[in-house]
């Protein structure tokens, strides 16, 4: 309303007089003082009812989206849920891929820092301060209201108990430089995020060094993170290095003999909710992102279980936060730097 005021004024007339100007200050004083749920992006709910369809990419399972897009349409059955799932390099290309051709299918995106934060950059995200951000700590929100932390992702090293005594396991990450694991210690290629958060906590020289001397004993790089699972849990290699210890207890749940980790610190990065700049469904994609960070889809998923970033929500099993040393990525410093990095750590590792 004060965007057509102003317009009017300045572009229909080509003159501002000076009760127009006064008129358009006093909206602006009015709306800014007294909604200031206008300034973060009211959501209108006639108009999600009739938008009716609401699209997310993400990089989490396509099982995991999709028990989360169903929990979403149980409580809004009026609004369709689409679901796009892709890696987080494979979403990237994607979506700029779409930009690029003007076919922007996307309303909401939740991923990895590495995707969020280069569709921020390359300006197909909106700023959207949900009113449910004041719940989570101040480093998983953007600063500039563009991004919000929905879940954190713990990353440890899981091994098979048959092939490994308690004795014997690592406690440190250092501890995996010890000769007796050369061959026998798999790498995901898909976690760059573990290299990075590994050289925040040594220091950039120390933490290189560090994964030079772990790729000179021939690590087993593997490009998916559930075949790399699969494969300790079936007896392939006794060490994974940067598996996700919610996934390790997922398979162990099921009678895998696999178990992670408790080592000195565990790097963790978030997975970020945002929403699109070129949105076609608009109030729909502010109330799933307002869906996924309340506490009703917070509790989804630590079902699933994931573990909740919103303060005071324990995680599923709670062994997998409590207790636990967590060292949190700063992901705001890898802003423009994510793809060299992610290329660093692939060559470190002789990765694709």
């Amino acid at each position: 309303m004060v965007r057509l005021i102003a317009g009017y004024a300045t572009i229909g007339l080509g003159i501002v007089t000076e009760r127009a100007g006064l008129f358009a200050a006093l909206v602006l004083s009015i709306f800014s003082f007294c909604s200031p749920l206008w300034a973060l992006g009211h959501i209108d709910m006639e108009a999600a009812r009739r938008e009716g369809k609401v699209t997310i990419y993400s990089s989490v399972s396509l099982e995991d989206l999709t028990i989360l897009a169903k929990a979403f349409e149980k409580k809004y059955p009026w609004i369709k849920v689409e679901t796009y799932r892709a890696g987080k390099i494979r979403l990237a290309q994607r979506i700029v891929t779409e930009a690029r051709a003007g076919k922007h299918q996307f309303d909401v995106l939740l991923s990895s820092a590495f995707t969020t934060l280069e569709m921020k950059l390359q300006k197909l995200l909106a700023k959207y301060e949900s009113p449910e951000r004041v719940h989570f700590r101040a480093d998983l929100r953007d600063p500039e209201g563009y991004w919000t932390g929905a879940q954190i992702n713990t990353m440890s090293v899981a091994y098979n108990a048959k092939l490994v005594k308690k004795e014997e396991l690592p406690k440190h990450w250092r501890d995996l430089l010890n000769p007796k694991w050369r061959g026998k210690t798999a790498i995901n290629a898909n976690r760059p995020e573990w290299y990075i958060g590994l050289l925040q906590m040594m220091g950039e020289e120390e933490g290189r060094k560090y994964m030079k001397s772990l790729a000179d004993l021939k690590t087993i790089p593997l490009e998916s993170a559930t075949l790399a699972d699969e494969l300790l849990a079936a007896g392939e290699y006794p060490l994974f290095a940067n598996a996700a210890p919610g996934n390790t207890e997922r398979i162990k749940k099921k009678g895998a003999p696999v178990d992670w980790v408790r080592m000195n610190a565990l790097p963790t990065y978030p997975i970020l909710v945002s929403v699109s700049s070129h949105t076609k469904s608009p109030n729909s994609g502010k109330l799933l992102a307002d869906f996924v960070l309340s506490e009703d889809g917070q509790r989804v998923l630590r079902e699933i279980p994931r573990i909740p970033a919103r303060t005071g929500m324990e995680s599923n099993p709670p062994h997998l936060i409590k207790g636990v040393n967590i060292f949190h990525i700063n992901i705001i410093a890898m802003s423009g730097k994510g793809d060299d990095l992610e290329a660093e750590f692939r060559k470190t590792f002789g990765l694709r």
